[in-house]
């Protein structure tokens, strides 16, 4: 999930309104970015494009790719995301003037042609990045994948238990099973691992399908990372909606896995 510093950064850097309000300026982006899967649950309707949201803004106030106007008036970043005639969409902020209050006002979202974007800002502003070295986003099939069961089982259980209706020590056996099985499936199909932007480095996901009963499985993803050894460690499990959360804030998923509802 999008980490509780993230929504701490953007809402002490500005006042977003109340939470309706914010909830109508996040509509307003989805209609006007190409179109996306932004919510897995008809309930929370684009609640994976505000955890985005607030992930990038994150990224570019850390990386000092927040813009400012000449007179230090407004303030804007990239969103990251484009309009379907492929125009960057901007996130625009004013100064607030209220005392005792978060230094900026979101205004809402802006087209890069958007005629009050472009009285302000004389360029786009630099799109966040997570890595300066892109073979980190290649998984090698190669290395061995070392699961950290106990812990995996004993911290996360609360996600699997809600999804898969099988005792704790029927998992466990399980899983030694599907993480081979998703071992062979990777050689052969090397898209099928995603790479995501977690506690601030580089990691993967790996699909793993539990079985339920004939022919009904479960996918889930296994969080894991490279260690200096040249092995994949993975001590994390993601439901599907939490990992297509982690991966899009990197890059538009496309893997099947991902993206079937």
């Amino acid at each position: 999930m999008t980490d509780t510093n993230d929504y701490t950064f953007i809402h002490n850097y500005a006042f977003c309104g109340a939470s309706e309000g914010f909830d109508s300026m996040i509509s307003y982006l989805s209609e006007i970015a190409e179109d996306e899967i932004w919510t897995f649950n008809s309930n929370q309707p684009n609640s994976l494009l505000k955890k985005y949201i607030i992930g990038t803004f994150s990224q570019c106030k850390k990386q000092d790719k927040v813009q400012y106007s000449d007179d230090q008036k407004y303030s804007c970043f990239n969103t990251g995301l484009l309009t379907p005639n492929g125009n960057d969409i901007i996130a625009l902020f004013e100064k607030n003037n209220r005392p005792d209050a978060q230094p900026w006002i979101l205004r809402g979202f802006k087209d890069k042609c958007n005629r009050e974007f472009m009285n302000l800002f004389s360029k786009v502003p630099e799109l966040a990045s997570y890595t300066t070295n892109f073979e980190e986003l290649y998984f090698n099939p190669e290395y061995n994948i070392i699961v950290n069961t106990d812990h995996i089982l004993d911290d996360n259980w609360d996600r699997i238990e809600k999804i898969i209706a099988l005792s704790k020590t029927v998992v466990k056996t399980l899983l030694v099973g599907v993480v081979e099985e998703a071992k062979m499936r990777i050689k052969r199909n090397l898209r099928l691992v995603v790479p995501q932007f977690y506690h601030d480095e580089i990691m993967y996901l790996v699909p793993i399908r539990i079985p339920i009963s004939d022919d009904v499985y479960e996918t889930m993803a296994l969080a894991v990372e490279r260690t200096n050894t040249s092995q994949y460690r993975a001590n994390t499990i993601f439901t599907k909606e939490m990992a297509y959360e982690k991966a899009r804030l990197l890059m538009k998923p496309e893997s099947n896995w991902l993206i079937e509802k």
